[in-house]
């Protein structure tokens, strides 16, 4: 068994990486912290083996605390950011992985990581489905049934997610949204537009009928919604 922690000062994103590493038997997920200071107790109080980081947070960045430990585990730093890779890697990282992070790219960092045979021939069996998501709202994580979203819109810096009884104002960007959503399940039809693929009435046009509701269709993400309902 190997021991990890995450280190991320945006709740969403810890949530993310928690969720694929509960999917891997031969991963160990001790705790999830939002500074590099609790992360600092943590690696004194538990043997850690792996330790998955952002750079940029408030305080000290996950670069500069990974440089002031004296010995330090595995590192995969996990970032928003491209230009901090090489930087990295001159601190012997084992991955680099940019946000929004998909499970196949993490399953093929967490594999550096040295899983035993057994372990690895685990990996590849079907994993559990995430039912369930948690978004910030008015200054709280709100847990909301994935089955129960009719459809997501993007505004700007937020989103509102659309269910059967309630409308949730969520301040995230929707590719941040959409990277914590299974594929199975839903589908980007337009730059601002998420929907669930099993509520899909009919498609006709440059419009989906989800609902009792007219979705529009991009004309860049046709092609793509006509091949995951076929």
């Amino acid at each position: 068994m190997i021991n990890c922690i995450v280190v991320d000062d945006e709740p969403l994103a810890r949530q993310l990486i928690v969720s694929y590493i509960e999917q891997l038997p031969g991963l160990d997920c001790l705790g999830s912290y939002p500074t590099a200071v609790e992360a600092f107790t943590a690696l004194h109080q538990h043997q850690v083996d792996v330790i998955f980081i952002d750079i940029e947070m408030p305080g000290i960045n996950g670069l500069n605390f990974i440089k002031s430990l004296k010995a330090h585990p595995k590192v995969i730093f996990i970032t928003a950011y491209t230009e901090y890779a090489v930087e990295a890697f001159e601190i012997e990282a084992t991955d680099y992985l940019v946000k929004p992070v998909m499970f196949e790219r993490f399953l093929k960092a967490v594999q550096k990581v040295g899983l035993n045979k057994n372990e690895s021939q685990r990996i590849n069996q079907p994993t559990a489905e995430i039912t369930n998501i948690f978004l910030k709202i008015d200054k709280k994580l709100v847990k909301i049934n994935l089955s129960s979203i009719i459809y997501i819109e993007g505004l700007g810096d937020y989103v509102k997610v659309h269910t059967p009884n309630h409308t949730y104002v969520s301040y995230m960007a929707l590719g941040k949204l959409e990277a914590l959503l299974p594929n199975y399940e839903f589908i980007r039809i337009h730059r601002s537009i998420i929907i669930n693929k099993h509520l899909i009435q009919y498609i006709e046009g440059n419009f989906v009928r989800i609902a009792d509701i007219d979705l529009p269709i991009g004309l860049t993400y046709k092609a793509n919604l006509y091949k995951n309902v076929e």
